[in-house]
């Protein structure tokens, strides 16, 4: 399960939440995978790291993985 404050606080800064899980999904695998977080962990998993991590601005989607409309399937 996952802290839904930090949830909440990171919707805010990705508002679209398929999105939002991908980038939580890449972030949590380069944690485990060993690279340090950007922030004190504080005890957290690495989903609430991730999390707190885009809440407070540290991570963002790069503008080329947002899709614009159109086909985004190719």
């Amino acid at each position: 399960m996952f802290n839904p404050d930090l949830y909440n606080k990171a919707l805010g800064k990705v508002p679209e939440k398929y999105l939002l899980a991908n980038l939580v999904a890449m972030r949590m695998r380069q944690l485990i995978k060993g690279d340090p977080p950007m922030l004190d962990p504080e005890d957290m998993k690495p989903m609430d790291v991730a999390l707190k991590e885009i809440a407070e601005g540290l991570i963002e989607p790069r503008k080329e993985e947002i899709p614009t409309g159109g086909d985004i399937f190719g």
